[in-house]
């Protein structure tokens, strides 16, 4: 979903789409020696005031996370495919599926990211994935958008690793991080025709690459 981005967390676009939104030039962090990942992540979810929450992914039914790293580090491409997708409504389970997906209840989404400081030597990635419809059996359609800000928990500013884990909290429809020099980052959500609202999404995923990666947040 972008995921719904979650949240997509998320179509390769071109690199001058790779064009950081505007006020949010400042804090930029390199990943070198590393050109591409992949890695899973388990339950996600996807949560707007006052409408029901979308949940993808169970413990033996992963969701999967695939990306490339543009040349400087900065910068990249994202995937996310999100699987076993689901409302709850009145107690009735309603899957759910991004539009054009063979299966009703996956959800595939994409985008670009940026690698930032949260805070000073606090690594964290801000995707800006495309705007995605999700459609939940009998219910109207979802349409999602915005931005979303992680935190890098694993490996730390100037740390080396093959593998990284990216932790999105949020507490119900907000997300724990969205300012970003200056300017307020969020994803959207608006049901049908009506009202857009802000949503978070909450996910924890560990991505690996063929080489070892350094954050120079410096």
């Amino acid at each position: 979903m972008s995921k719904k981005t979650m949240l997509l967390a998320l179509a390769v676009v071109s690199a001058a789409a790779f064009a950081l939104p505007a006020g949010a030039s400042a804090q930029e962090i390199h990943l070198t020696g590393v050109e591409s990942f992949s890695g899973t992540f388990g339950t996600g979810s996807l949560t707007a005031k006052e409408e029901p929450v979308v949940t993808c992914g169970e413990a033996a039914n992963q969701n999967h996370v695939t990306g490339t790293v543009n040349t400087g580090g900065t910068t990249g491409n994202i995937t996310l495919d999100f699987t076993a997708c689901h409302i709850v409504v009145l107690g009735i389970t309603l899957p759910c599926h991004s539009t054009g997906a063979t299966v009703e209840n996956t959800i595939a989404s994409s985008g670009v990211f940026h690698l930032i400081t949260i805070k000073e030597k606090v690594p964290g990635i801000l995707v800006t994935p495309v705007a995605t419809k999700v459609e939940c059996k009998n219910t109207q359609p979802i349409n999602v958008a915005g931005n979303v800000i992680g935190t890098i928990t694993s490996p730390a500013c100037e740390g080396s690793s093959k593998n990284m884990t990216i932790k999105f909290s949020a507490s119900g429809a907000t997300q724990e991080h969205k300012l970003y020099t200056g300017v307020n980052y969020n994803l959207t959500s608006q049901t049908g025709t009506g009202t857009i609202k802000e949503a978070s999404q909450v996910s924890e995923s560990t991505t690996s690459s063929a080489t070892e990666g350094t954050l120079d947040c410096t």
